[in-house]
C-alpha cells in the first residue's frame, strides 16, 4: 500500500510529516514539485541587477547625490531581503547615494525594532540607514500619483514618491489573486483608501490562483508603472526555504519572467484528470506562522477537487507573537456555515464596509470555496477550539481525518495528494 508523506513543518520545526497509507487504487495521483538546487545568491543578485529583463542597471541607478530607497516585504514573505540588502546598499553607499528602506507592509501592523532588524539585517539598521514602514493610519504620509485604468486612485508613501530610484526585492509565489510579488506598490506603500478599492477586485471570478491577467493583478501591475519603480528584484524560495531564481529590472517585464520560471515548476495541467472525491495538503517552513497564511493551500487545491468533496489540509499554525494561530479567521464567523444566504451576508458586509477587504481577500476565497466543497484541518492542539468556533472542522490526527472523509464518500473514493498546496497551480 503506498505511503505519502505530507509536510507539516513550521519555520522554527522543519523535516515534520504526517505519514498516511493510501491503498493503489484510490490514490488518483501526487503532485509532487521537481525543485531545482539552490542558486548562489549573492552571485545571483549581483548578475541580475547588472543584467535586466528591461530597463536600467543597478550600477545605473544609483550614483553620487541620489535618493535612493529599497522597497521590502513585510516579515511574512519568504524572500530573504535580510540577506541581499546589505549587498545592495553597500554598492549604492559605495556609489555616494543617499539610502533608505521602507517596508512594505501594507495594512499589516507594522514590525516591531526587532523584526525589523530581522526583516532588513542587523549590519543594515546598525549602519544607521533609515527604515520606514507603511502605516496607513498616518494619511498624511501618503501622495496621490494617479488613477489605474481601473479606477484605483494611488496614494503612495512620500519617501518612495520623491526618490530618485525605486528598486524592490519580493516574492514571486502563487497566491489567491495570481501571482505575488507585484504588490510593492499596491498594497505594499499604499494608503488605506487605495488597498481597499483595489481589492474590491479579489470578490471578482477571475481573481484565482494562477490566473496573472485578473483585474486586482493587472490593476497592481499598473500601479508599480503609475509609481514609476525603477527595478524589481523577483525572487523564488522553495519549500526547502532555498532561493531557486532570481531575476531583475522592469518590475512588470521580470515579474512576469518569474512567473514563468514559477509554472515551470509548480503548475501542474490536470485538464484530461479525473476529479478526485478526496485532497490532501499540507504545509512547508516558509511563513508557516498563522493559518491566515496557510489557507491558501485550500483555494489552490480546489480545481482538483469535486464540487462536494474534501480538501483536508495538514497546517500546525503555531502563532506569530502574540497572535494565535488562527488570528483573524473570525472574521467571518458571522458568515457562517457557508451557504447562499449567508454569501449575500458576506459581499454585504464589504460594501457596507464592516469587513475591510485588505483581510477578506484572503478569507473570503477560502469561504467561497468552502461553498463548494469541505474543508478538514489538522492542526496542533491548542488551535482546535479556535478553529471549531469559526466553523472549521478541525483535527489532530491526520489518519482520523482521512477516515472520516472515506466513510463519506466509499471505498472507492479517489483520492489526489498535494503535499505543498500552497505553492501548487493546476491548470484546467
Amino acid at each position: 500500500m503506498p505511503k505519502v508523506k505530507i509536510p507539516y513543518e513550521t519555520p522554527e520545526e522543519r523535516g515534520v510529516y504526517l505519514e498516511l497509507e493510501i491503498r493503489e487504487e484510490n490514490l488518483l495521483g501526487n503532485f509532487v514539485p521537481k525543485e531545482p538546487d539552490p542558486v548562489d545568491l549573492g552571485k545571483e543578485v549581483e548578475k541580475a541587477i547588472e543584467n535586466p529583463i528591461r530597463g536600467n542597471s543597478f550600477s545605473e541607478l544609483i550614483g553620487k547625490g541620489k535618493k535612493v530607497v529599497f522597497v521590502v516585504e513585510n516579515q511574512f514573505r519568504a524572500a530573504p531581503a535580510e540577506k541581499i540588502l546589505p549587498i545592495l546598499v553597500e554598492r549604492a553607499q559605495a556609489a555616494g547615494s543617499e539610502v533608505s528602506v521602507v517596508i512594505a507592509n501594507g495594512k499589516v501592523p507594522p514590525p516591531s525594532p526587532e523584526e525589523i532588524k530581522k526583516r532588513v539585517g542587523a549590519e543594515v539598521v546598525e549602519k544607521g540607514i533609515p527604515v520606514y514602514c507603511n502605516d496607513v493610519t498616518k494619511p498624511e504620509n501618503y501622495v496621490y500619483i494617479g488613477t489605474t485604468s481601473h479606477g484605483t486612485p494611488v496614494w503612495i508613501l512620500k519617501e518612495v514618491a520623491t526618490a530618485d530610484s525605486v528598486i524592490t526585492i519580493s516574492t514571486t509565489q502563487a497566491t489567491l489573486w495570481g501571482y505575488g510579488g507585484s504588490g510593492m506598490v499596491i498594497p505594499g506603500v499604499s494608503g488605506n483608501e487605495t488597498i481597499e478599492i483595489n481589492h474590491i477586485m479579489a470578490l471578482a471570478p477571475d481573481c484565482k490562483p494562477g490566473n496573472n491577467d485578473c483585474k486586482m493583478q493587472q490593476d497592481k501591475y499598473e500601479a508599480l508603472e503609475l509609481a514609476e519603480i525603477d527595478m524589481g528584484i523577483n525572487v523564488i524560495v522553495s519549500n526547502r526555504s532555498e532561493v531557486i531564481y532570481v531575476n531583475a529590472g522592469d518590475p512588470v517585464a521580470s515579474h512576469k519572467k518569474a512567473v514563468e520560471f514559477y509554472n515551470n515548476i509548480y503548475k501542474f495541467d490536470i485538464s484530461n484528470l479525473e476529479k478526485a472525491d478526496v485532497v490532501i495538503t499540507g504545509t512547508s517552513a516558509p511563513t508557516d506562522h498563522l493559518f491566515f497564511h496557510t489557507c491558501w493551500a485550500i483555494v489552490n487545491c480546489a480545481p482538483i477537487v469535486k464540487e462536494g468533496g474534501t480538501i483536508i489540509h495538514a497546517s500546525p499554525c503555531p502563532g506569530y507573537g502574540s497572535w494565535p494561530g488562527f488570528a483573524l479567521m473570525d472574521l467571518m464567523t458571522e458568515f457562517m456555515p457557508p451557504s447562499s444566504e449567508n454569501h449575500e451576508k458576506v459581499l454585504r458586509a464589504f460594501f457596507n464596509r464592516e469587513r475591510e477587504l485588505w483581510a477578506g481577500c484572503i478569507w473570503y476565497p477560502l469561504y467561497r470555496t468552502m461553498l463548494t466543497r469541505n474543508v478538514k484541518v489538522i492542526t496542533l492542539e491548542k488551535n482546535i477550539d479556535d478553529a471549531k468556533a469559526v466553523g472549521i472542522a478541525a483535527y489532530t490526527s491526520l489518519q482520523d481525518a482521512f477516515n472520516d472523509a472515506m466513510n463519506e464518500y466509499g471505498s472507492n473514493a479517489k483520492v489526489a495528494v498535494v503535499p505543498y498546496g500552497r505553492y501548487t497551480v493546476f491548470s484546467e
